[in-house]
């Protein structure tokens, strides 16, 4: 179900409509729970009284979000091709009912499609809404000069120089070309661990960006070591694979205990492919499912003892 991405999303727009003076009732769900029906009808009705704009500047709240595993794994994106797949990541975690599909990529550019079932494809207001917020995910990981145009035969550039324009509700609002300049991109290159302990400095090189599809040879560019040299160093510890299920099963399991983040949310963000393959994992690490696990440890807060009242 697309319902928790539903709920996060309908909270950013009314932060974001509040940011500009405008005050909405959004419809109320289960916790983090949001039928589909009444997230569509929030947003066509905020579209419908002022405009698709508000609704691509959304995004610019998500600077504010950076604790959040789900948007610290989006930005922890090593370049813009990687924050798209990261995204579709996240949309299989969430079984979102609209995905992005990517049409085609290359150097500086990208074209995708926001497409959803037959019965059910994406309103002209859920387009603005993501397009949003992959736009400012695009700027907030360090791409330059984003451009970003709406429409498949006649585009229409929604994003130029750092400022939106409210496309028109047209029937392809959900076709998206991005182009960006790597110029004043921020690289973010990982400054090599000098320590002498490969295993430690691997674990803390993953869990930097457990998101990330994380190869062997990535590990030896970024450590500067050979390929063999590492292999045989992590061998007490099962290896390059041991070694990254390992580390993403303690983070996921100190998320599930500390936090309250949803279970899809917390397998996103510690790297896993989708729900089933974090739960099959899960659960051959710790003999229990990431809901049950939660449920067995989750920390609640101190329950104070009552003020002892002193009578004469």
């Amino acid at each position: 179900m697309d319902e928790y991405a539903s709920a996060r999303l309908v909270g950013l727009v009314q932060g974001a409509l509040a940011a500009e003076g405008i005050h909405t009732v959004a419809p109320t769900g289960d916790g983090a729970l949001l039928p589909f029906d009444a997230k569509r009808r929030f947003l066509t009705g905020v579209a419908r009284e002022y405009g698709l704009l508000p609704l691509l500047r959304v995004g610019s709240l998500l600077s504010a979000h950076t604790s959040d595993p789900a948007v610290s794994a989006l930005l922890s994106a090593v370049d813009p091709h990687d924050l798209f797949h990261r995204w579709q990541r996240l949309e299989r975690f969430t079984h979102s009912r609209h995905r992005v599909e990517i049409v085609e990529q290359g150097p500086g550019r990208l074209v995708a499609e926001h497409v959803g079932p037959r019965s059910a494809p994406p309103e002209p207001a859920e387009d603005a809404l993501v397009l949003g917020v992959l736009t400012a995910l695009l700027s907030l990981t360090g791409a330059g000069d984003v451009m970003v145009t709406v429409g498949r035969d006649r585009p229409v550039t929604v994003m130029a120089h750092g400022a939106f324009t409210a496309p028109p509700p047209t029937d392809d609002s959900g076709w998206w070309r991005f182009t960006w300049s790597d110029a004043a991109r921020d690289v973010r290159v990982r400054t090599a661990d000098t320590g002498k302990d490969t295993v430690a400095r691997t674990r803390r090189m993953l869990r930097a960006d457990l998101a990330r599809r994380w190869a062997l040879a990535d590990l030896a560019t970024e450590l500067r070591l050979p390929v063999r040299s590492i292999q045989r160093r992590l061998t007490g510890v099962g290896g390059f694979s041991g070694l990254i299920a390992t580390v993403r099963t303690e983070a996921a399991a100190e998320l599930l205990m500390q936090s309250r983040h949803p279970v899809g949310v917390v397998g996103f963000a510690c790297g896993y492919a989708d729900q089933p393959h974090f739960t099959r994992h899960f659960k051959r690490h710790t003999a229990m499912t990431p809901a049950a696990y939660r449920a067995a440890f989750r920390l609640s807060p101190p329950v104070q003892a009552p003020t002892r009242t002193t009578h004469p």
